[in-house]
């Protein structure tokens, strides 16, 4: 019994201590964990963004993102860990059997959290490049073979993790190699929000890409596709078909913890207990998804532009045409789901600092088998830095992808993107005023939409607070999607 209450208690603190230490890494280096003050003349149904990953300031020791690169898919699945911030992201419209609609979302995050990250980064990395030449040279050496083989299959995770060759002397100096991970799970019902944050230092392996096969991990949540090996040009087969598997949030209804039916005693038996029930989730995730139409570089070939003059900028592609299909467990009552999916894929040096505000984005399935992917970025511009003003300068774009794929850049003349109604959010420590239904016009393509949202109140409380949820659409087009609303 004493071992178990100890190593109970060892788990328990170690847990704490890790969460504590990362937590403070990422809101010391990001500088989120203060909000920027109120403008005093302020009021709700006018407001808006005003920062999201906080004041951090962008810095020449990362990788910038330049017009002439163009994305490679499948190669640029993998984690780019040179750059300050990256996320995989994937957004579900789901129906169970007798019609109830249910919102998904699972997103998980990168932070590069050292200047000088990208320059140990990049000598491992060309270690490991030296290494496998000269393991190349020796055709006939079975160490050629050995080290080929691991090389392939997981060149980027050796980048990003330093769990590999050539790498263990990094982690004897620093346990982790700088990179710091959020993930984060969120199922909206008609009636109940769950949701669950982690967080993870990269090179430690509980959080990770891999990109052959293409995993993304951390813990227990996985999302693995099922193709080991997938030459270039197949782009389609490298990610779907797969599996995503994630079990997150706590029941909607609480109760004393007990132990054989009674409340426990003393605080190591309710410890002992805690440490036994902490894999319990309210929600079980386990969706089979496949494609049905090719992925989307977004803006320029992958190069998206967030602000006219293009110094807000990342790499950006999409795969809005993502079939879904599985069972979700919602405190133990299990359904069978089918649906839509949309899953992003950016990464960029240029978004984590004081200049990006925040954004509304959307992605909607249209009724007539087309996808638009809209977003307006909200960026300080140089009158703002001197001036209490909190009017952004704001640039709008959208992708307009036919059925067949086919792809449509609009730029910001001939987009409109409006707020027409406000929803006061409670969560946190203040009332936050959110702009949750929408008009996007764009003309040249007939389209008309009105963007409401399914429910009230999607909110993700955490870390960095945004508004992420499932929408509705009428107008020229019907149809479904998702929103998110980030710096309110």
């Amino acid at each position: 019994m004493k071992n178990h209450l100890g190593s109970a208690n060892t788990t328990f603190l170690r847990f704490k201590a890790n969460i504590f230490l990362v937590l403070v890494a990422v809101c010391f280096t990001l500088n989120a964990c203060t909000e920027n003050p109120k403008d005093e003349n302020e009021t709700l149904g006018t407001s808006t963004p005003n920062g999201f990953f906080g004041n951090m300031e962008s810095s020449d020791a990362f990788t910038p993102v330049k017009r002439d690169y163009i994305v490679e898919l499948p190669h640029d699945h993998k984690s780019h860990p040179d750059f300050q911030l990256e996320w995989w992201y994937l957004t579900f419209v789901l129906s169970t059997e007798d019609g109830q609609e249910l919102g998904l979302q699972y997103t998980l995050f990168r932070f590069n959290t050292e200047l000088d990250a990208p320059q140990s980064t990049k000598a491992n990395a060309n270690a490991n490049a030296n290494a496998k030449k000269s393991a190349e040279g020796s055709a006939e050496s079975n160490a050629k073979s050995n080290y080929k083989s691991s090389a392939e299959s997981s060149t980027s995770h050796i980048s990003e993790d330093n769990l590999h060759t050539n790498a263990n002397s990094h982690i004897a100096r620093n346990w982790t190699n700088g990179q710091q991970w959020m993930g984060h799970a969120s199922l909206h019902t008609a009636e109940q929000h769950y949701f669950e944050e982690r967080f993870a230092s990269g090179g430690v392996g509980n959080a990770y890409v891999n990109q052959q096969p293409f995993t993304t991990v951390f813990d227990d949540w996985v999302w693995k596709a099922a193709q080991a090996k997938v030459q270039t040009g197949a782009e389609s087969k490298a990610m779907f078909p797969s599996v995503l598997k994630v079990a997150f949030g706590q029941s909607s209804t609480h109760h004393p913890v007990k132990i054989n039916g009674k409340i426990p005693a003393t605080s190591a038996d309710s410890l002992s207990e805690l440490n036994d029930t902490l894999g319990v989730s309210a929600v079980k995730v386990s969706l089979n998804l496949d494609t049905y139409g090719p992925f989307i570089k977004q803006g320029d070939n992958g190069y998206s532009k967030k602000t006219q003059d293009e110094r807000l900028r990342s790499y950006y592609y999409s795969q809005p045409f993502i079939n879904a299909e599985g069972t979700l467990n919602i405190e133990g009552n299990s359904v069978k789901v089918t649906g839509k999916g949309w899953f992003d894929h950016e990464w960029t040096s240029h978004l984590a600092n004081s200049e990006a505000m925040g954004w509304d984005w959307f992605s909607l399935h249209l009724d007539d088998g087309s996808k638009l992917m809209a977003f307006r970025m909200h960026a300080m511009n140089k009158n703002m830095k001197n001036s209490k003003s909190k009017h952004s300068e704001i640039f709008t774009t959208a992708s307009y992808i036919a059925e067949n794929g086919t792809k449509e850049t609009i730029d910001q003349a001939n987009v409109s993107i409006t707020p027409t109604a406000y929803e006061t959010i409670n969560e946190g420590e203040s009332a936050r005023s959110v702009p949750t239904a929408w008009r996007i016009q764009i003309p040249e393509k007939d389209i008309d939409l009105s963007i409401r949202p399914f429910k009230e109140s999607q909110w993700n409380n955490s870390l960095f607070p945004y508004y992420e949820g499932r929408v509705d659409i009428k107008g020229s087009h019907s149809g479904s999607g998702f929103m998110e609303l980030t710096g309110y």
